[in-house]
């Protein structure tokens, strides 16, 4: 058992703060509770037992693929958040210091560089997988393109216990906390890391040490993003016994897969001209040369403070182009949607919104990228315009679909135009969540909810809890304070108390 830095805890909070704490969902509105008793916060973590800290249980939702299908992504509780992040930072350093070299341009996806709230060097190095990828098939006759199954749900975690004790051995009583805290976050399944955190990219990075010295030891070239591999040879016999040979390794030594419909053998000349080389990836790039250096498989986008307005002129005149990429391709590019949508939101380009509403389903894939573009321009001549199409979306079967009803909520609770339409609120406050009840009751002093929900403040959920304490902060103050002092005193949860308090000292 150990205990968490006071280094790590720092880190983690000004990582949250600058960045995000799950790359699919909101961000959970608690973490203002904890930086406001940060001292208070910062003690409890750093004097518990890592192994006694209470672990909520995830979020848990569905994220839909541009080819179809869906993954798994999850969002921890501020709490375990903070604790994750710590923890990634504890190994970080140790897990780097055991991958190939960044000059071998093999593990080519984020080399890590603690600095400043960051886990990762400036960009996340997809533009060295694809050059060396191009410089390699440039000197073999074939290459083997591969990738793992579902990698990230799949991760064994005693076999990432082991790995990150390899990396140091010093930090073995760490790993076995990394192991018994996922294994809480899974419901003591022994299987996955959250998909949607930065920390669990660390995780894998140390996973793939291995796999990576596997290849080197059967005196191959190769170079991978993540999980998709690109091994190469002059004898494609021997890519064959290779994938063979990585198949069973991978199997036996880490209960993982090859997916086999991502799985071929190429030779490098049709490689180079199909897929490095064909026409629309090529444009592509000229698009994003045009438009500034941006990296669209980026997870750490930080807001723009200004827009200048050379660039937003730029990229205005770009717009038809960029749409014509996006509607032309069968399947979403998720590169250029996001691109689209970032560029809009950060310069305010309404017209934008055209595209979206006509090919909602299409834009699904980046669901939270669209509403937290909807979210930037929703001014009240926006909601006008565009207010049949937003209660289209209320009742289309989008809102089966758990990550679109959660950014749709999201995005009608906080503003208070999209509110004052009687369909949307009645849509909030009869078939949305406690937590999206609770913003929009914030917004406009419904007082009568947060008082229909006082008494039922124990017979919730952890979230639910929180979100009708948020809601306190509408009550008039004497009201207000007797009932938060009560639930600082008599609150199950650190959490509970410190959002209490933090409506309590702050309203």
């Amino acid at each position: 058992m150990s205990l968490l830095s006071d280094d790590s805890l720092e880190f983690a909070k000004k990582h949250i703060e600058r960045y995000y704490d799950s790359d699919f969902f909101p961000k959970s509105q608690e973490y203002s509770a904890l930086w406001h008793s940060w001292d208070s916060v910062k003690k409890e973590l750093s004097s518990t037992n890592i192994s006694k800290i209470f672990v909520a249980s995830p979020t848990t939702s569905t994220s839909m693929k541009p080819k179809g299908g869906f993954r798994i992504v999850q969002q921890l509780d501020p709490l375990s958040t903070l604790v994750y992040t710590a923890l990634a930072y504890t190994v970080a350093d140790a897990v780097e210091s055991k991958r190939p070299s960044r000059e071998l341009n093999i593990a080519c996806s984020y080399r890590i560089d603690l600095k400043d709230g960051s886990f990762f060097a400036e960009g996340n190095g997809f533009s060295n997988y694809v050059e060396n990828s191009e410089f390699l098939a440039s000197t073999h006759e074939y290459v083997l393109s591969t990738d793992i199954t579902d990698f990230y749900n799949q991760i064994y975690l005693h076999r990432l216990n082991n790995a990150i004790e390899f990396s140091d051995s010093s930090l073995s009583n760490i790993a076995n906390d990394v192991e018994n805290f996922l294994s809480k976050l899974n419901g003591k399944t022994s299987q996955g890391v959250p998909v949607g955190p930065a920390a669990s990219v660390v995780m894998a990075e140390a996973i793939l040490i291995d796999i990576d010295e596997f290849i080197i030891n059967k005196g191959l070239k190769h170079t991978r993003y993540v999980d998709d591999y690109r091994i190469f040879s002059d004898n494609k016999d021997e890519l064959v016994s290779v994938l063979e040979d990585l198949t069973l390794y991978l199997y036996k030594n880490h209960r993982l897969t090859i997916a086999t419909d991502k799985t071929e053998i190429t030779d490098c000349s049709t490689y180079i001209e199909e897929i490095l080389h064909n026409h629309y990836e090529l444009e592509k790039t000229e698009i994003f040369k045009k438009l500034e250096v941006y990296n669209p498989y980026s997870n750490e986008i930080e807001e723009l403070e200004e827009c200048i307005t050379d660039d937003v002129e730029r990229f205005g005149e770009q717009m038809n182009l960029i749409s014509q990429k996006i509607l032309e391709r069968k399947y979403l590019d998720l590169g250029i949607a996001r691109y689209f949508l970032r560029k809009s939101k950060n310069y305010s380009i309404s017209e934008s919104a055209e595209l979206i509403f006509s090919n909602f389903e299409f834009f699904l894939p980046v669901v939270n990228d669209v509403f937290l573009y909807l979210d930037k321009v929703s001014n009240e001549d926006f909601v006008e315009r565009w207010k049949d199409s937003i209660i289209q979306l209320s009742e289309s079967s989008f809102i089966d679909r758990d990550l679109f009803k959660i950014w749709f909520e999201w995005y009608i609770s906080r503003n208070v135009h999209l509110l004052n339409i009687s369909l949307l609120r009645k849509f909030i406050f009869e078939k949305s969540s406690i937590n999206s009840q609770s913003q929009a009751a914030i917004l406009l002093k419904n007082i009568s909810w947060i008082r229909s929900k006082k008494e039922d403040l124990y017979e919730v959920n952890n979230k639910d809890r929180l979100a009708i304490l948020r809601a306190a902060q509408i009550l008039a103050k004497d009201e207000r304070d007797h009932w938060l002092k009560l639930t600082e005193q008599t609150a199950p949860l650190p959490l509970d108390r410190w959002v209490a308090k933090w409506v309590r000292e702050t309203t």
